[in-house]
């Protein structure tokens, strides 16, 4: 299921705790909407895209699991699977009536023909997480990220659990 679609409405939520439930899809902007949200989640499911910047204004965050949100490429022959585009992304149902989706950097055309599919949270981690103070647990492992730690993680006084390889 959409991601989007599971946070729409949610603002009075404190713990969301969604791993492993098939979830695909970038992570919203409208996250910040979650302003009481504690525990979020979302690891071991589909998600692509960045991690957006609004989920540093979630200030009462104390646990944020986003890790295993990279799967495996799946390639796909361009007769046995019609992809559509929804938003800037790419989705495909796969033998198995698993829909399998990713954004324009997931997305490789080998021929006219042959295409590859690969979800995953890209980008760098985003800068700002002094505005989560109460962060204990930060899991960003098995992910695309690229870059360096932003420094001001070193500075959570409550970390006690940084998962990034």
């Amino acid at each position: 299921q959409d991601i989007s679609v599971i946070l729409d409405g949610l603002s009075s939520i404190k713990d969301l705790l969604l791993s492993n439930n098939f979830l695909y899809g970038s992570i919203p902007n409208t996250i910040r909407s979650l302003a009481r949200m504690e525990k979020l989640h979302l690891n071991s499911n589909s998600l692509f895209g960045t991690i957006p910047d609004d989920i540093l204004s979630l200030v009462r965050l104390r646990e944020l699991k986003l890790s295993h949100n990279s799967q495996q490429t799946l390639c796909f022959h361009g007769t046995a699977c019609d992809p559509y585009f929804g938003g800037g992304d790419m989705c495909c149902e796969d033998g198995f009536g698993k829909k399998v989706c990713t954004d324009e950097l997931g997305f490789k055309m080998y021929s006219a023909f042959i295409f590859c599919l690969t979800p995953g949270l890209r980008g760098a981690i985003p800068a700002g997480f002094t505005n989560t103070p109460y962060l204990q647990v930060l899991e960003l492992s098995n992910t695309f990220l690229i870059g360096n730690i932003p420094p001001e993680i070193g500075g959570l006084s409550r970390l006690e659990i940084f998962l990034r390889y």
